[in-house]
């Protein structure tokens, strides 16, 4: 009893020590994991996502695989489909296993029975017949260092050899059990797990070696520093198999209880899928996501890292995507209105009234500068200033606290209630601060306000952004592009008139001898005086920066209302060289890990950075931090595939070659481009040969339509940029043809050209037919009316007269023989007789014409022997085809074009040789006369001939009398040639 009491006090502070340890371990037990601080996408069955994925795989062209009991499923990061070439069913809908090889092939292991190799598009099965068991399922699927391919089953592990497969129990002695997974590490090494134990198959052995004597189900699997571990699910265990290379000492896990699926990704943390959610082991700690934070389903049942770097989760109701940001969120364990930011000297960062300090593990410490007490605006500062003593300013709504070491105290306001939307330090180092309706004001050593409204000569205005830094003096930002400067007691005022155009200014960032003016409408650079507008490529606006920072390289950052902006210093330096140049830059958003907004007005700045060179931001959803020097690893070249091609609503297959029904002339072609991490990010462009000119600019969309199309041959064409905006080097392409209807082929369209051209012939022969019969009418009317007149000639006055000569003559002779007067009447009467017969000689031309008195050849002959000269050689006459017999009109025009032209050519081109060419066909009649001439000037035969010479001008005349074509080609010294052409319906006689 005296023992007991004597152990009392020791037993009782033992208790208390327990109760001590138990309450400090508490918080951490129950403290509730963080939500997986890394971008996450979630698809659902509404989504088009396979429920219940058990596998998954990635080939070689960036296809996602998904397996499960509904069957096999690809995804490019936008789609679900299921996989089901025409003609290629799967044997089983039941995917148990995928696994994909540096070759490209991907295989499938069924619950049932059965193997399958999708390569290249064509599929290989495996049965029974092939060595498989009938029914055992394939639960994995490896090839071991040498090449071969293993086959975990239900019924023992197999090998395949030569096209067939093999039971490995006698040869590699292994135990014929279940056996569920397959891993070859980096080594080589074959590892299998079964229901007797882990067996290991070291490159080139001939036989399996046991690992481990624990038997059960779960995973073999590898971290990045080569060491091998396996999960036993029953004993709910993880144990190690092989040590990490190079003597490294392996991280340890605190994984325990009921795991559903595991894995080490890329990074060496771990993934640990549960019946409620994922779990993402760390060596800052433990993060998880359940249903409850947005992970599509309850139960994780398979887990995926592929070529990107992104983690896939498969749940029982969807599929989730995880993948790293480049932008960090800021944990925030109380709820801010207003984020203001503030960088201190210590590496810290002050958001709010609470201080970020790092740790060396890479988190931070946080420390509030007070407690929260409760107000209707709470005790949250909207604006936060560190002046160049290290005295921190702190400013709540209606209050002010002065913060130099650990000592606190609040300063008096000039009026309660007001609100400090900035603050900044003068040359002299007093504060000044921009209230929201008082305007600006300075606070003085003895502590008291000075209203500075009236110095900036805006007394009734508030500026919106304060700011300030040595040697530079202070700067203070105002409503409708304004903005004014006070150094050493001078102020200087820009505003429209000097080219500030951003409306309300959000934003002054000082920097060497730049300064940056960020507003509503944009960002400008004032330099030496000068106010420089920045855009961006393509005209973009860098509208509501509230956030500027230029690195000491010169790299620009924004924070826009639309997204953080990056500008390199290249474009800057550019943009001080050109006028009006749109600087290039790249945009980070929520795709980045940058969720929410720029603020619109509070606070200013929403971007500093930080003594370590990190950025932090405030926006409307919380504080984040990035360092702006960290480039992300380059991305794999973007695939493009053309998927689909086909009337619209009416799609097959893509292949090449590939000809569309008859009659299509609406066309719908999908493509795709198989980017997982950041598809968002990829924009199209697309090309039809022989339709469109240039690329069209698709944007994010993955389908081309066209409509209008005719048959023919074309060729598609689609690129695709990286996610930096980037177009790749080539593109993908797609030929196929457009078959004709019967109305549109070939033989149709010549057939109907054949008909247009022979009704057109048809048309010109009827034409020229009835003109031709017109002509022969008047022709033939102008011969009538000539032989009439010649009648009336010869039947009138030629006979009136014969009988006034036979009776003056017979008169005559009843006077003396000497007789004067009978002397002057028989003068009378010979003129008489050469009178009347020269009006026969007309009269006989009137009638000429008939046929058988046309000999045009020996016409012209005669009128050139009338018409040479007496040194000049006769002319030559040549005939060419038929003599035809010409109608009477078009005899005497041509024959009378044919005297005048070698009338010319004798007595004015002193032409020694001519040749006269008559060329008679069906189609046409032609006369040619070219001589030796001296060639007729070209100013005359641009005139149509000399003043008061009628002979050219006749011949043209005549030609145009009888509808004839009439051609003159002459140059000086080198002769002349007349050329006649007419039709041989208007030139010849009928009968």
């Amino acid at each position: 009893m005296m023992v007991l009491r004597r152990l009392f006090p020791l037993l009782l502070l033992l208790l208390l020590l327990l109760l001590l340890l138990l309450l400090i371990r508490m918080p951490s037990a129950l403290a509730t994991p963080a939500q997986i601080d890394m971008h996450h996408m979630s698809w659902a069955a509404r989504d088009g996502a396979p429920q219940m994925v058990l596998t998954m795989a990635q080939t070689r062209d960036g296809w996602l695989w998904l397996g499960n009991n509904n069957g096999l499923f690809r995804f490019d990061g936008v789609r679900f489909e299921r996989y089901a070439e025409p003609g290629h069913k799967l044997p089983g809908s039941a995917v148990a296993t995928l696994t994909s090889f540096d070759d490209g092939a991907l295989w499938i292991g069924y619950r049932y029975g059965g193997v399958s190799v999708l390569e290249r598009g064509v599929l290989r099965h495996y049965n029974e017949r092939d060595g498989l068991p009938a029914s055992g399922g394939v639960w994995g699927l490896e090839r071991d260092g040498t090449g071969r391919t293993w086959a975990a089953t239900a019924q023992g592990m197999f090998y395949l050899d030569h096209a067939r497969w093999h039971a490995a129990s006698d040869t590699f002695a292994l135990p014929v059990t279940v056996y569920k997974t397959l891993l070859r590490d980096r080594h080589g090494d074959l590892w299998t797990q079964g229901n007797e134990g882990v067996y290991r198959l070291t490159a080139g052995a001939r036989q399996f070696v046991k690992a481990t004597p624990e038997a059960g189900i779960g995973v073999v699997l590898e971290a990045p520093d080569a060491s091998v571990w396996s999960w036993n699910a029953p004993g709910a265990k993880l144990r190690q198999l092989a040590a990490p290379a190079a003597g490294a000492v392996s991280r340890r896990w605190a994984i325990d209880g009921n795991v559903t699926s595991i894995m080490f990704d890329s990074h060496g943390d771990a993934w640990v899928g549960r019946t409620d959610g994922v779990e993402y082991h760390t060596q800052h700690g433990l993060q998880r996501n359940g249903y409850q934070q947005g992970l599509s389903g309850p139960w994780v049942t398979a887990m995926f890292e592929d070529h990107e770097g992104n983690i896939w989760i498969a749940t029982s109701t969807g599929i989730d995507r995880f993948r790293h940001k480049r932008i960090a969120t800021v944990p925030t364990p109380v709820q801010f209105n207003i984020r203001p930011l503030m960088a201190d000297s210590d590496n810290s960062v002050w958001i709010g009234r609470l201080n970020y300090t790092p740790k060396p593990d890479g988190t931070f410490s946080m420390a509030p500068v007070w407690r929260d007490r409760p107000g209707n605006w709470g005790t949250d500062p909207v604006s936060i200033h560190r002046d160049s003593a290290g005295v921190l300013w702190l400013a709540p709504y209606g209050e002010l606290w002065r913060k130099q070491g650990s000592a606190l105290r609040r300063v008096p306001l000039p009026q309660e209630g007001g609100m400090i939307l900035s603050m900044a330090s003068g040359d002299d180092g007093a504060l000044w601060a921009a209230f929201l309706t008082l305007g600006a004001y300075r606070l003085g050593a003895d502590g008291g306000w000075q209203h500075m409204g009236p110095a900036t000569g805006l007394a009734d205005e508030a500026p919106s952004v304060l700011s300030s830094a040595p040697g530079r003096g202070l700067w203070l930002g105002y409503p409708r592009s304004r903005l004014l400067h006070l150094q050493n007691g001078q102020w200087r005022r820009y505003g429209p008139a000097e080219g500030l155009a951003l409306g309300m200014t959000q934003a002054i960032h000082l920097k060497g001898a730049n300064v940056w003016i960020g507003g509503e409408n944009g960002v400008a650079l004032l330099r030496e005086g000068r106010i420089i507008p920045v855009a961006g490529a393509g005209g973009l606006n860098f509208e509501g920066v509230s956030g500027i920072v230029e690195l000491d390289d010169g790299d620009l950052w924004l924070h826009a209302a639309n997204g953080l902006f990056h500008v390199r210093a290249a474009e800057i330096a550019r943009l001080l060289r050109t006028r009006g140049y749109q600087v290039g830059y790249e945009r980070l958003d929520s795709v980045d890990g940058l969720d929410g907004i720029a603020p619109a007005r509070l606070p200013v700045p929403s971007m500093i950075q930080a003594a370590d060179g990190h950025l932090w931001l405030s926006t409307t959803a919380g504080g984040f931090r990035f360092d702006p020097l960290s480039r992300p690893a380059p991305a794999p070249p973007v695939a493009v595939q053309i998927r689909a091609i086909g009337q619209p609503g009416q799609l097959a297959p893509a292949q090449q070659g590939q000809r569309l029904p008859q009659g299509t002339t609406a066309l719908q072609i999908d493509y795709t481009a198989l980017a997982l991490a950041m598809p968002e990010r990829v924009d199209f462009r697309y090309r039809l040969d022989g339709v469109d000119t240039q690329w069209q600019q698709a944007g994010t969309r993955r389908t081309a339509y066209y409509n209008n199309l005719g048959p023919g041959d074309y060729r598609f064409s689609v690129q695709a940029t990286s996610y930096d905006g980037v177009w790749g080097e080539q593109a993908s392409t797609l030929s196929f043809s457009i078959a004709p209807t019967i109305t549109q082929s070939r033989w149709f369209n010549a057939a109907c050209a054949l008909l247009l051209l022979a009704a057109c012939w048809a048309l010109y022969r009827w034409r020229l037919h009835t003109f031709a019969a017109q002509v022969t009418a008047r022709l033939q009317e102008r011969t009538r009316e000539r032989e009439r007149i010649a009648r009336e000639l010869h039947d009138t006055i030629l006979q009136s007269v014969q009988g006034m000569i036979l009776h003056v003559h017979a008169a005559s002779l009843e006077l003396p023989s000497r007789e004067p007067a009978r002397l002057m009447i028989e003068q009378a009467l010979r003129q008489a007789d050469d009178a009347l017969s020269e009006g026969r000689d007309r009269v006989r031309d009137l009638r000429a014409g008939e046929p058988d008195e046309q000999d045009l050849a020996q016409a012209i002959e005669h009128a050139g022997q009338r018409l040479r000269m007496q040194d000049a050689a006769p002319l030559q006459v040549r005939l060419e085809g038929e003599p035809r017999k010409l109608h009477s009109l078009v005899y005497e025009e041509v024959l009378a074009i044919a005297t005048e032209a070698v009338a010319n050519a004798y007595l004015h081109a002193s032409a020694e040789r001519i040749d006269v060419l008559l060329h008679y066909s069906a189609r046409e009649f032609a006369l040619c006369i070219r001589d030796n001439g001296t060639g007729v000037p070209a100013e005359v035969i641009q005139a149509g001939g000399r003043s008061n010479h009628w002979g050219m001008r006749g011949i043209i005349e005549r030609a145009e009398r009888i509808n004839a074509r009439i051609r003159l080609r002459s140059d000086a010294g080198a002769g002349t040639e007349w050329r006649l052409t007419l039709a041989g319906a208007l030139a010849y006689r009928t009968s």
